[in-house]
């Protein structure tokens, strides 16, 4: 605050930035833990993962440059690790309590992190060239077989055919 720092003019403008930026913070963090509580009340009432959607709620991360530079890692697609400190001292109570809360709902977040791969066009074609490689040995197998099917289901004809004919041949005589 500007009576604890005493700053003024530029300073002062820098500290509101900073306050306004982690209060976004705070926002987003707080919409987050409740969203995960949500979704995990849901999913403990239902017996499994949730079917229904859910309402989709306004996440304030464009409210300032900080948070817009978290979403990415706030939004779930990251693994975040969040230091907070606190300081004993009785004149800190305040700010050390926010800060556990902070904390807290930070805490309630549930990540699900995924693992994105950017490949260069080289690895690209790579990989397009080994799938269409095991492409062409999957039906080049799959009419192999289709024509081991049909000569023995042409097989199993002519069998019935000559036993056919070998019978009446049989009545015949």
């Amino acid at each position: 605050s500007v009576k604890a720092t005493g700053a003024t003019g530029t300073r002062q403008k820098e500290g509101q930035y900073i306050n306004k930026s982690l209060l976004t913070l705070g926002h987003v963090v707080h919409k987050l833990s409740e969203i995960s509580l949500r979704a995990e009340q849901q999913q403990n009432n239902s017996g499994g993962p949730s079917i229904t959607p859910t309402i989709k709620e306004h996440i304030p991360y464009r409210d300032s440059k900080l948070t817009r530079l978290l979403q990415p890692s706030l939004g779930g697609n990251a693994r975040v690790c969040i230091i907070s400190c606190i300081s004993p001292a009785l004149a800190n109570l305040e700010e050390s309590h926010n800060t556990l809360k902070f904390a807290t709902r930070a805490k309630k977040i549930q990540q699900h992190a995924k693992i994105t791969e950017v490949a260069d066009e080289k690895t690209l074609l790579r990989s397009y060239r080994e799938e269409i490689e095991e492409l062409k040995r999957q039906l080049k197998e799959a009419r192999e077989l289709a024509a081991l099917a049909g000569k023995d289901h042409i097989q199993k004809q002519r069998g019935t055919i000559r036993t056919y004919d070998s019978s009446s041949e049989e009545e015949d005589q």
